[in-house]
């Protein structure tokens, strides 16, 4: 510019802004230049065309531009000046090329992120909560299990299998000081639109818990709602660990216990006394607490079937709280005043499938190193062999070893469920009963109708039938192996449920069958 005698008037950057995706005149600094302060210069000077322009369009516009208004457009690096007929033609075919490279740069980038999606390696940003980021072993990044952020998971995991809420467990998570993904994750000078908060909420728990992404599964997609499991060539979904936080077992009763909830949506905090405990006898529909008052400020609380669109049209039963709570009170303490309470406790199982596929790894590596000739050398064959066989002694040792599965184990707290009634507050018995499974079914209080349906297990556990020889739990495994779920009795019916929906109805008098109920 010294050389030909002009000045500089100012520079316009424009840093991160694409020439492919935008024009000379979108853009936030040089626009400026164009649309408003076109006064203050006579000459645009560019280090290389590509960086001002990357389609022939917007040459062509800017050319046109600079025609009509007196300016003149040039190169530092590529030897032209707009001024003279050669210098347009060589920018025409400049900007020509450039727009090729940035199509072809284009379908690069679009082919290898549809790689990547067929790869376990991760494509970038926030890894799942339980998870960090470590480096592939073959090239970019992948994820591992986290030892720190998957323990909160664990914790997630295993209260909801206890019978826990979703506001339970995150008031838990919130007192045992687990840090939040926001504060797990965050970086110090990150700029945020929220501050990153230390107190766990349901929302974060239940979209922790219900995405495959916690079992180590990768997701595509790029919104919540558009998230789906990532597949490779074979079809199969792809995996960034051999196993996820929670075995297979865990993982799936995790799931029916969260649709459960979400089908019946039962709450566990702040919910009345008996919601998900007492039913509607004509509609099988659960009974809702209502409160009203009267001009003189005096309440009544009822226990009403409350009508809705869709369900099978009902006389509405509608009973006295007092009365309800005094026939469930009368139930715990009679009927169920034997049966114990349990606890559901976690046994780890003994797995060596980790270890043997490592193993199976390391000698399909070992061979193809053999292959390759890497074992080409003196003592080479002697070295393959041995470590060949080393290997096979370990996989030997890996599959002699017992497999056993993990599980869950419901094992008695010492106390009856009429016991552990007496000492707890209303909220705390509302849980309790719904842990047991049981359902009370009311047509009638003074006098009772009443159908009540307990799980096989309780009923075994109520009539203290011990494992073992005795007939009558042979009776009971028989049921469950065939599928019986629970069963409901009354003065009149008693209807045998199976798991599939269906139902046995047998006269309670007769013991006749009567009917076979799909549900």
């Amino acid at each position: 510019m010294l050389a030909r005698g002009w000045t500089e008037a100012g520079t316009a950057t424009d840093l991160d802004v694409s020439a492919t995706k935008y024009s000379p005149f979108d853009r936030p600094e040089l626009g400026d230049w164009l649309k408003n302060r076109t006064h203050e210069f006579d000459v645009i000077v560019v280090w290389r065309l590509d960086r001002l322009v990357r389609s022939s369009k917007d040459l062509a516009d800017l050319l046109s531009w600079c025609e009509g208004n007196g300016k003149s457009l040039v190169s530092t690096t590529e030897g032209f000046d707009l001024s003279t007929p050669f210098g347009k033609a060589m920018a025409a075919i400049i900007a020509a090329l450039g727009e090729l490279e940035a199509g072809t740069l284009a379908t690069r980038v679009k082919d290898s992120h549809t790689a990547l999606r067929k790869m376990d390696r991760w494509p970038g940003g926030q890894p799942p909560y339980g998870y960090r980021i470590v480096d592939h072993p073959r090239a970019g990044k992948t994820l591992e299990i986290d030892p720190i952020s998957s323990k909160a998971v664990r914790v997630m995991g295993e209260m909801t299998i206890a019978g826990k809420s979703q506001w339970e467990i995150a008031a838990q998570l919130t007192a045992d000081g687990f840090p939040t993904p926001a504060r797990y994750y965050h970086k110090e000078g990150a700029n945020r639109k929220t501050k990153v908060s230390d107190i766990w909420n349901q929302s974060s728990v239940g979209k922790i818990l219900k995405s495959p992404a916690t079992q180590g599964f990768k997701l595509t997609g790029r919104s919540v709602k558009e998230r789906r499991l990532a597949r490779g060539g074979d079809g199969m979904p792809i995996r960034y660990t051999p196993k996820g936080i929670f075995t297979d077992a865990e993982w799936n009763e995790i799931q029916e216990i969260l649709r459960s909830r979400s089908r019946t949506r039962e709450r566990s905090h702040g919910a009345s006394p008996l919601l998900g405990i007492v039913y509607c006898h004509g509609c099988k529909d659960r009974l809702y607490r209502v409160v009203n008052s009267n001009p003189n400020g005096k309440t009544y609380s009822y226990y009403r079937c409350m009508p809705k669109t869709g369900k099978p049209k009902c006389p509405g039963a509608t009973f006295l709280e007092s009365a309800v709570q005094q026939l469930v009170d009368k139930l715990v303490n009679g009927t169920f005043s034997k049966l114990p309470v349990t606890e559901r406790r976690f046994v780890p199982g003994e797995d060596h499938t980790d270890e043997l596929e490592a193993v199976t790894r390391a000698m399909t590596s070992i061979r193809d190193e053999h292959d390759l000739g890497f074992y080409d050398y003196e003592g080479g064959r002697d070295d393959y062999r041995e470590r060949l066989a080393a290997l096979v002694e370990k996989r030997k040792l890996l599959e002699s070893l017992p497999h056993r599965e993990a599980e869950y184990i419901d094992e008695p707290t010492g106390e009856t469920h009429s016991e552990a009634y007496k000492r707890m507050n209303p909220e705390e018995r509302r849980i309790l009963l719904m842990k047991a499974g049981i359902k009370i079914y009311i047509a009638s209080i003074n006098p009772d109708r009443i159908d009540v349906e307990l799980p096989v297990k309780q009923i075994k556990d109520a009539l203290s039938v011990p494992d073992g020889a005795h007939p009558m739990d042979a009776l009971f495994k028989l049921m469950t192996d065939g599928g019986i779920v629970g069963i409901t009795s009354s003065s009149d019916f008693l209807t045998i449920k199976h798991r599939d929906g269906s139902a046995l109805v047998f006269d309670a008098n007769t013991g006749e069958p009567l009917a076979l109920d799909d549900a």
